[in-house]
C-alpha cells in the first residue's frame, strides 16, 4: 500500500522487471531496458462507473457531450458530486426535457464544473456551511447534515441532493454519489430578499424603500459580490421594534448626527446589513472586522464555540453582547447568484461609539489561547511564520517568536498574567511584523508598548494602518534598548514619551513607551506595523500594547501579574502578587 503523486492506491500492484529481453520487441522499446515500472489497476472515475457502479452510467454520457471525458479519466485530484440515472430521470420530468443529453454543449459543460471540485474533498472534512474550494464553475457548494425524521442523518448537498454513498476512493479522487442534479440559484441577493417569507417584511420594506433592493438586484456582474445579513421581524423584537417608526427612534439614539434625517438612518441601516464580497459563515468566523456598504461602518465577528457573534464589544469600563449568526436558519448561507445572505438571531445597527480605552495583552492570540500552554507557569511555544493568524512576520535566518510564562513573579519580568513573547526585532531577524489590533472605536489615541527591555539599539519604526485609508506612520522611533527612568516623577516621563504600565514594583527595565498618535476612522478592527531599523543584538519582551484616547489619563490604571487594573490610592495587599511589597508611587 503506497501513495503515487498523492493519489491513494490501496489495490493490487504489478510490479514488471524490465530486461534485455524486451529487445526482441522493436526499437522503440530500447529506452525501458533496466527500469522498473509501476502499474495500478485502481479505476479513475469513468472506469470505476462504468465497472464497477452503472448506476451513474449516464453522468459519463454527459461527460463526453462536454468534452470532460479526459479530466474523469486522468491522474489527478477531483471529487465528484455524481446524479444517479435516477435523479438525472427525476430532474429532467420536472424541467420538461427528454434527456440531459438534448441541452447545448455549453450547458453540459456547466453541469459538469458545477459538480466537480478539483481537489479531494472527504466527506469527514464536510462543515455546515460552503466547501472550502470552489466548484470548477467557480461557485461554492454547501453542505448540511440533516435529520430525517427517525432516519439516519444524511448530508444535504447545496440544499438540493442527498448523499446517498460518499467517499468512494478512485484512483483520480473522490465520488459522493447523489440522488439529485445540483444547480447554482440564478437569483441574486436582491431577488431572494424580496422572496423571504411575511416574517422578514419589516426588514425587506426597509430594503425597498432605501432603493438597496435595486442594487442588490440589478449587479450581477461576476466580479461584483454581496452578503446580506437579514434580520426577521423576530430579530427585531429583541430590541422592542415592531414598526419603521420604533427602527428610526432606535437609529436616532445610534446616530445622533442624522437624527434629523429619516431617510439618512433608514439608509445607513440597510447598508449596515449589506457586505460588498462574498462571505459565507466560514469567511466570516476567520475574519475579525469587515467594512459594511455604510460609509466607515464596520461589523465585527468573533467566534465562541460554535456560535459565530457579532459585535461584541468590551473594553475595561463596559461590556456589549454581541448577536449571533443563526446557523439553523435556512436562509443561512444561500447561495445567490451575486453572493449569499446570512441569518441573524438578534439585531445589529451601526452605533456612534466615542474613543475608549484598550488596555490589550499582545500574547492573546487565537491560536494561543486554544492551546494548553496558554498561561501555563513554566510553557515555552516557538511559533513560526504563518503559525499566527492575527500577528505576522517575516526576515531573515529563520525568524521565530516564542510565547513563554514565568513560574513565579520577578520584579525585572512584571508581565500581565505572567505571559509574554520574545521577539528579536532587528534587520538580521525579525525584519518586519504586523499585528491586528482588537477592536477601538472612533478616534485619536496614543500607543503605548510596554516591555521588557532587551538588546542594544534595537530600533523600529511603527506603522498604522487602516482598510482604504492613508496609512499613518508615527512619529517615534522605538527602541527596544531604552531603559525606564526610576528617578524622575511619573510627570516628566510622560513629556518624554515614557510611563510605568506595572503596579507592584517600580523597575528600570520594565518599560512603556509612547509610539505616537493614531487617528482611528472608523470603529473595527486594524492593523499595527514594525519595521526593523537598526540593531544586532538579542531579543527584548513584549508584553501589552495600550490604546488610550489622547485626551485622557495616560498614566492610570497600572497593571498587576493577575490582569487586574490598578487605580492611585490602592493598597499594596490588594495588588497581585499579595505576599509582595511594593516600590514607587502608589498615588500618583
Amino acid at each position: 500500500m503506497k501513495k503515487r503523486n498523492h493519489l491513494l492506491f490501496n489495490s493490487l500492484r504489478a510490479v514488471i522487471m524490465v530486461g534485455a529481453t524486451l529487445a526482441l520487441f522493436n526499437s522503440c522499446a530500447d529506452y525501458m531496458q533496466g527500469k522498473t515500472f509501476i502499474v495500478s489497476d485502481e479505476k479513475m472515475i469513468d472506469e470505476y462507473i462504468e465497472q464497477k457502479d452503472t448506476s451513474m452510467s449516464e453522468f459519463l454520457k454527459i461527460a463526453d457531450l462536454a468534452g470532460f471525458r479526459g479530466l474523469l479519466h486522468a491522474y489527478g485530484t477531483n471529487t465528484c458530486f455524481i446524479p444517479t440515472n435516477q435523479a438525472l430521470s427525476v430532474y429532467c420530468q420536472r424541467h420538461g426535457i427528454s434527456s440531459m443529453t438534448t441541452l447545448p454543449a455549453a450547458e453540459l459543460e456547466n453541469f459538469m464544473k458545477f459538480h466537480t471540485v478539483r481537489d479531494t474533498i472527504r466527506a469527514a472534512q464536510f462543515v455546515d456551511g460552503r466547501l472550502a474550494l470552489p466548484t470548477m464553475l467557480g461557485k461554492y457548494l454547501t453542505t448540511k447534515t440533516v435529520q430525517n425524521g427517525d432516519s439516519s442523518p444524511v448530508i444535504r448537498v447545496n440544499r438540493q441532493a442527498n448523499i446517498l454513498k460518499r467517499d468512494t476512493r478512485v484512483a483520480n479522487g473522490i465520488i459522493h454519489k447523489i440522488d439529485y442534479v445540483l444547480t447554482p440559484n440564478p437569483k441574486t441577493v436582491g431577488e431572494m430578499i424580496q422572496q423571504l417569507p411575511d416574517n422578514y417584511s419589516l426588514f425587506k420594506s426597509i430594503m425597498e424603500e432605501t432603493g438597496l433592493i435595486d442594487t442588490l438586484t440589478n449587479n450581477n456582474s461576476g466580479n461584483i459580490w454581496y452578503t446580506a445579513l437579514l434580520q426577521s421581524n423576530e430579530s427585531f423584537a429583541t430590541k422592542g421594534i415592531a414598526s419603521k417608526a420604533d427602527l428610526i427612534a432606535s437609529m436616532k439614539v445610534a446616530q445622533p448626527d442624522y437624527a434629523n434625517d429619516e431617510a439618512k438612518l433608514l439608509q445607513l441601516f440597510a447598508q449596515y446589513h449589506c457586505i460588498k464580497r462574498l462571505a459565507y459563515i466560514t469567511d466570516l468566523s476567520i475574519s475579525s472586522a469587515e467594512l459594511t456598504m455604510a460609509t466607515n461602518q464596520v461589523i465585527t465577528f468573533k467566534t465562541s464555540k460554535d456560535s459565530l457573534i457579532l459585535n461584541e464589544f468590551q473594553s475595561l469600563t463596559s461590556f456589549e453582547k454581541g448577536v449571533t449568526a443563526n446557523k439553523s436558519s435556512e436562509w443561512t448561507d444561500m447561495s445567490c447568484s451575486n453572493g449569499v445572505m446570512i441569518d441573524l438571531d438578534g439585531y445589529i445597527q451601526p452605533v456612534k461609539r466615542g474613543p475608549a480605552a484598550v488596555y490589550w495583552e499582545l500574547t492573546d492570540q487565537p491560536e494561543i489561547k486554544k492551546m494548553k500552554e496558554y498561561r501555563k507557569p513554566g510553557a515555552a511555544v516557538v511559533f513560526k511564520p504563518g503559525d499566527l493568524s492575527e500577528l505576522s512576520f517575516g526576515g531573515k535566518n529563520s525568524p521565530t517568536i516564542t510565547y513563554l510564562v514565568n513560574s513565579a513573579f520577578d520584579a525585572k519580568s512584571q508581565y500581565v498574567h505572567l505571559d509574554y513573547f520574545e521577539i528579536p526585532m532587528r534587520p538580521t531577524v525579525i525584519q518586519w511584523m504586523e499585528i491586528k489590533t482588537p477592536v477601538l472605536t472612533e478616534g485619536t489615541y496614543n500607543v503605548w508598548i510596554c516591555w521588557r527591555r532587551g538588546g542594544d539599539n534595537n530600533k523600529f519604526k511603527t506603522t498604522f494602518k487602516q482598510d482604504g485609508k492613508t496609512d499613518q506612520v508615527l512619529p517615534n522611533v522605538f527602541d527596544l534598548g531604552e531603559y525606564f527612568n526610576t528617578s524622575n516623577t511619573p510627570e516628566v516621563n510622560l513629556n518624554i514619551g515614557m510611563k510605568r504600565y506595572n503596579a507592584k514594583q517600580l523597575n528600570s527595565v520594565c518599560c512603556s513607551r509612547n509610539c505616537g498618535a493614531i487617528k482611528v476612522e472608523y470603529t473595527g478592527r486594524h492593523t499595527l506595523r514594525m519595521d526593523a531599523l537598526s540593531g544586532s543584538s538579542q531579543a527584548a519582551w513584549w508584553d501589552m500594547i495600550q490604546f488610550i484616547p489622547v485626551d485622557q489619563n495616560q498614566l492610570w490604571p497600572r497593571f498587576d501579574v493577575a490582569g487586574n487594573a490598578i487605580y492611585p490610592g490602592t493598597a499594596c495587599d490588594q495588588i497581585a502578587p499579595k505576599d509582595q511589597s511594593c516600590s514607587g508611587d502608589l498615588n500618583n
